[in-house]
């Protein structure tokens, strides 16, 4: 048991002194009064990381022109505006690459900083938050009870990475002061839902403005609203959306790193 305890103790040690240097790091960035500081001070494994919020970002613009291309047509999305689909379902996934990358540059470098942490936390949010769910509502998630699934996994991933910032700190850790499982699901696993969604665009599912087209179907909870779309109808696909949330914040699900 003294042997367990013991390397508990480095492992915490070894936390505590990457925490004390990127403290030192972060100094660096406050001490800096010239012109465009932050930027200058970027480090490269900063600036991978953008990379995946730009990804995320372009991801939700794609989907938006994909929604200017389609609308208002009788006929079938043309193929330009598939084109823009296929590239916003595409782009989380490629920012998955660059959240990958950021993470072994920083420890060839040396070690990641605390403003590189903020950042790929926020980059996170983007790309495998917010972007799935604009996915999801672009492809026709959108009764009252689908946007509130929506809400809740973006919501889930925003409360998980806070808790992950703010308690990396204390989960148990190995030697080189990496953390030996993630509490909840990492939000990067919401990359399953964006592969999903595109596997079943691929297959014919969510024709534009269809409602039956979305797999699973839909179920009417209550009432009945305009055009015989049921104001209590939510999509089972969209329960998943809300299910993914409750694991990405559940305290008891643990997932050993890799």
């Amino acid at each position: 048991m003294s042997n367990l305890t013991q390397r508990a103790g480095k492992g915490g040690a070894a936390a505590e002194a990457m925490l004390e240097e990127k403290r030192k790091g972060l100094q660096q960035y406050k001490d800096d009064d010239g012109h465009f500081s932050l930027v200058r001070n970027f480090r490269l494994a900063d600036l991978i990381t953008i990379m995946n919020g730009v990804c995320g970002t372009l991801s939700i613009m794609s989907a938006a022109r994909y929604l200017i291309l389609s609308s208002n047509l009788p006929s079938p999305p043309s193929k330009e505006a598939y084109k823009w689909l296929y590239f916003a379902l595409i782009l989380p996934m490629a920012g998955f690459g660059f959240d990958a990358l950021d993470g072994k540059v920083a420890r060839w470098r040396g070690g990641g900083s605390l403003l590189g942490q903020e950042m790929d936390s926020l980059a996170d949010l983007v790309s495998f938050g917010v972007a799935p769910a604009t996915l999801a509502f672009t492809l026709g998630m959108r009764t009252h009870l689908d946007i509130v699934c929506l809400l809740l996994f973006v919501s889930g991933g925003l409360a998980r990475l806070a808790r992950f910032n703010a308690t990396v700190a204390l989960l148990p850790a190995d030697s080189s002061g990496k953390s030996k499982y993630f509490e909840g699901l990492p939000i990067p696993s919401s990359l399953f839902l964006t592969a999903s969604m595109a596997g079943c665009v691929r297959q014919g599912f969510f024709a534009l403005g269809k409602h039956a087209d979305l797999p699973l179907g839909v179920v009417r909870l209550w009432g009945e609203g305009l055009e015989g779309h049921g104001d209590g109808d939510v999509h089972l696909t969209a329960i998943v959306f809300a299910l993914w949330a409750a694991a990405m914040v559940s305290k008891t699900l643990r997932i050993p790193k890799l």
